[in-house]
Parts: structure tokens; sequence; C-alpha cells
């Protein structure tokens, strides 16, 4: 097949498309960018799940256009020929997360300018020094419960456990309730068989949380969302909760995962976290540039034929910009990592109308994570072969499923314990 006649194939013209999750759960996915970029160029096709097709954005530039546009590129999945036509199968596990919704997240325009405005209005509100209070204070208690073990899942017992915690209180929710969104949400995104019944449970337990709020107000976000003016009812106040927490928490423990991960797997970076050659922000922000937390962020959708990166785009194809790809895009990036410290060109934290709100709260939370674990314990090591460690299912974030650490010197406040 010539190269024009490839550049002009139709999505489910292309056959043997590579899955989305095989990607985000490769033990190096830079290769398979590499590979598809190879092969394709900055727009190569994939499947979402098996039968579902849509393209894979890699190039920068490519990612960027998709993003920003929004009069070409739709977040609504109706504009998606898949949802119009009906032809997802009934037990479809990538649909619960791309399902319609009323969010801020998945509209545009000037309906999703008037459900943005309640996220930014209540985390424009947050008083950050009460808030690195509270993480601080959640860290310590959770590494005071590790401390006698000498040995913890940092991925389990504290990548999760903090986010979890925190967003817990922050929304005014008993722990049960933020421990079972987090289990819910894992479900969602991992777009397996059963993400359809947990998406339906979240909306349940949501319904719950904004009633209760309604009777009985506090000082939390879910309360400034149910008072909010541009809220018409309480379905869009559950879909506003539902993306604060479900994205932000996830995106939360994956970054705090991945850090962690780096500082134990890549010496070099330890050392220069660890030796201060580096600190803790830029060292964050490093992680978050060369492994995203949201890999490949939730597709948008082609409102008319176009051309994207000498591809062909039809009518409600979907595209899914790979930020974790557009990131190392040799088009943008050097080879020199000191002069990309403190750059953000990078597109981990979204662009345009739909980029992330949390982008004063989600480094302070990760900051402050990382920062008390590493000047708490001293020698923590991997338990298990750096080769062995599995990634997370999902295809939307990648982070190692667990951390298994062992540690015998911690520190306490009067600096490292000794024996008497």
């Amino acid at each position: 097949m010539t190269l024009a006649n490839r550049l002009h194939l139709r999505l489910e013209d292309i056959s043997d498309r590579m899955q989305l999750s095989d990607i985000t759960t490769a033990r190096d996915p830079h290769k398979l960018y590499e590979q598809l970029r190879d092969e394709w160029g900055p727009v190569a096709p994939m499947d979402l799940e098996p039968g579902v097709p849509a393209w894979l954005v890699l190039g920068y530039d490519e990612a960027s256009s998709v993003m920003r546009n929004e009069l070409l590129f739709s977040r609504n999945s109706r504009n998606w020929r898949y949802v119009q036509e009906r032809a997802l199968p009934p037990d479809s596990g990538v649909f619960a997360a791309l399902a319609p919704r009323e969010s801020a997240y998945y509209l545009d325009g000037m309906q999703q300018r008037r459900l943005r405005a309640p996220l930014d209005d209540a985390l424009g509100a947050i008083d950050e020094k009460r808030l690195a209070r509270t993480v601080a204070v959640t860290c310590e208690a959770i590494i005071d419960r590790l401390m006698p073990r000498g040995e913890a899942d940092l991925v389990k017992d504290y990548a999760v456990a903090v986010p979890v915690m925190v967003m817990t209180e922050m929304f005014g929710m008993s722990l049960s309730d933020g421990n079972k969104m987090h289990e819910l949400t894992e479900a969602v995104y991992a777009g397996r068989e059963k993400a359809r019944a947990a998406a339906i449970e979240q909306e349940s337990l949501l319904a719950v949380l904004v009633a209760t709020h309604r009777a009985e107000p506090g000082e939390d976000l879910t309360t400034a969302l149910v008072n909010h003016p541009n809220h018409e009812n309480d379905v869009e106040v559950m879909a506003s909760i539902g993306v604060m927490f479900s994205l932000g928490h996830d995106a939360e423990i994956a970054w705090i995962a991945s850090t962690l991960h780096m500082i134990l797997t890549d010496p070099a970076f330890a050392a220069r976290v660890r030796r201060g050659r580096i600190d803790l922000d830029d060292a964050l922000d490093e992680v978050s540039r060369r492994n995203p937390p949201a890999p490949h962020v939730l597709p948008r959708f082609a409102r008319q034929d176009c051309e994207l990166g000498g591809r062909r785009i039809a009518y409600g194809d979907a595209l899914v910009p790979a930020v974790a790809a557009a990131n190392a895009d040799r088009a943008i990036r050097t080879d020199d990592p000191w002069e990309e410290l403190g750059s953000r060109f990078h597109l981990t934290w979204g662009a345009g109308a739909h980029a992330c709100p949390a982008h004063r709260i989600g480094p302070l939370i990760g900051r402050i994570a990382v920062d008390t674990l590493l000047r708490r314990i001293l020698d923590m090591e991997l338990s298990v072969s750096a080769d062995s460690l599995k990634m997370s299912v999902s295809p939307w974030s990648r982070y190692p499923r667990s951390l298994p650490v062992r540690f015998t010197s911690p520190l306490t406040e009067g600096g490292p314990r000794t024996e008497r």
C-alpha cells in the first residue's frame, strides 16, 4: 500500500490496531509511541477497546491543536460517531468513562464556561495554608502507622491513602465514602466489564452526598458547589463533584506514585533529589513531564471532516491526545535536563478551555506528600526487583500498581533514631 493511500485510510479500514491500554501498561510506552510515530507519523490509529477505534495524537503541535480548538474538536461525546450510531457493544467498558455528562469536563462553549466557573471559584477559595496543614498532618499520621512495620506498599499505603484522605476532608465526605469513591473511580477508568455498574453506583453515592450537604451545609467543596448559582440542578452539582474527585484524586495518586517510583528506580534522579541538586518542585515537574499522571487524556471528537498531521480525520472520529508522547516530541525536546527545569511548555496540565483547574493545589499536595516521606524515611528500598513492577490497568493513567519497600532508620522530630 502506498503512503498516499495510507494517509487517507478511514479508522475502520485499518487492521491490527494497537490497544490503548497495552501502551499504558507497557514497560516502556515511549518505545511504542516511537514505533507508532515511525509507522504513521504524528497521528496513529489504535483501539480504545477491541473494535472501538480512535486516533492517538502523538505530536506536540497536533495534540496542542486538538486540545485548544474546541470548534473543530469537541469534548462532548454526543459528537462521537459511535454514540450517535449506538455502535458500541452492550458490554462496552470504555463507555463508562466517555458517556455524555453535564459537566464542564464533558462539554464545550458556553455550557462548559458556565459549569467551569463553579470549579474555578470553589478551588480558588481554598485556604492554601489550611490545606497544607491538613496534608501534612495526614502524611505524618499515615507514616506513623507504617513506622513500626518497617515495610509498606507505597502505592496502596501512601500514594493512594494521602489523596483519598485529603480529598475526603476537602469534600466533607466520610472516609468510607472517600474510599468507595476511589474504588469506583478505578473501576470506571479501567474500562472493563464492571465499569458501567461502577459509574451507576458512583452516581448514587454522589446523589446522597449532595442531598446531605443541601440539608446540612458545611465548610467544604461540596457545599460550595451545591450553593453555586451557575448550577441549575443537583445533577450538575453531582457531575461537578464527580469530575473533581475522580480526575483529581486519580492524577494525584499517579503523580505521587510515579515520583516515588523514579526515586526508587532511577539512581541519577534520586541523587539529584536527595542531594539538593534539584528542588522538589522541579523534581515533581520533571516527573509530570516525563511520566504524566494522565498520559492520555479523554478523547475529543471531530465536528467535521478535516486533516491533522497529514491524516484524514472523519466527522465523528475520536482523537486521544497522547500527552506523554507529545511531551517527548523530538520537535520540542532537548537532551539537556537542566535546560528544561522550570519549563511549562509541556501539556501535562492540559491546554485551552479544559486545562486543569487544580494547578495550585495539585502541586501543593504532591510536594508535601513526597517531602514528608523523604524526610521521615531515609533508607527505603524496593523489596522486589524493579523489573517485576507492574503498571496500573487504566488506559487513562499510568503508575505502578504497587511499590513494596522496606526501611529501617526512620527520622523522628529530634533526628535519626538511635539505640539506647
